[in-house]
């Protein structure tokens, strides 16, 4: 995949922008980048805070998968960003947590967030995978609220790197896994995000809207990107929607 960076100052959402460009044709290996947005959004239409300091970017793909696949884009960048921040920073204390989250020592670092679109004949005509990364923010960038959930990287771990290091290493790792991913499909990705997710084994509330509706522990995720929670009278539910609460 070549890619093509785009590069903002300000936009209201690199997700926004990059499903305008995908729409008007852009390349696969598209990149869209903010140094801010002035809307950002995370899952379930969240805003998702985007000072100057953080990695906003988006990427434009086009992979020829079946449709019911696609949800495992989201898996495949996890398992990229985690990979990269890794070695980035040297430290093996940022996991992912599903669905689409990446903690630093249970804080949030990593955001990402999936938009597909399907031809009139049913095939992926295009999706757009939106990315933010707290590299470099301040505490004092964090709305209230977030400062005992949110955490940024340099700040946590000491480091002073930049967004363009950060989103070099993400996208040299990306670029790699997504090429395997192509040939061969969940074989590739499950294994790596198994390795390095915080979800599995783990007692869960499963909510919707806020609302949970399920409970019990997380024993496995299968090649369509949802998770299987047992209760703890023994039924199996799959999730590919909502959000959880690890208790």
């Amino acid at each position: 995949m070549k890619i093509q960076l785009r590069q903002f100052d300000v936009l209201k959402s690199t997700n926004v922008t990059a499903v305008s460009f995908a729409r008007e044709g852009a390349a696969e290996g598209t990149v869209i980048v903010a140094k801010r947005q002035e809307n950002g959004r995370g899952r379930m239409r969240r805003v998702w805070t985007s000072p100057e300091g953080g990695l906003w970017f988006s990427v434009i793909l086009r992979p020829q998968i079946d449709p019911q696949y696609a949800a495992q884009v989201t898996l495949l960048m996890g398992v990229a960003v985690c990979q990269a921040l890794r070695r980035l920073y040297a430290t093996d204390d940022i996991m992912i947590k599903w669905p689409n989250d990446l903690l630093l020592r249970k804080k949030k670092v990593c955001g990402i967030l999936s938009e597909l679109q399907l031809s009139e004949d049913g095939e992926i005509d295009y999706a757009v995978v939106g990315v933010g990364v707290n590299v470099a923010l301040k505490i004092e960038d964090f709305p209230p609220e977030l400062r005992d959930a949110a955490a940024s990287l340099n700040v946590s771990l000491n480091k002073n790197y930049t967004c363009e290091d950060v989103l070099d290493n993400i996208l040299q790792e990306f670029n790699g896994l997504y090429r395997e991913w192509l040939v061969c499909g969940a074989d590739v990705i499950l294994p790596l995000w198994k390795k390095l997710n915080c979800t599995l084994n783990q007692k869960v509330l499963v909510k919707d809207n806020d609302e949970v509706i399920f409970s019990g522990t997380v024993t496995d995720i299968d090649a369509e990107g949802a998770i299987v929670v047992r209760s703890e009278g023994g039924e199996c539910q799959s999730f590919d929607f909502g959000e959880i609460s690890i208790r």
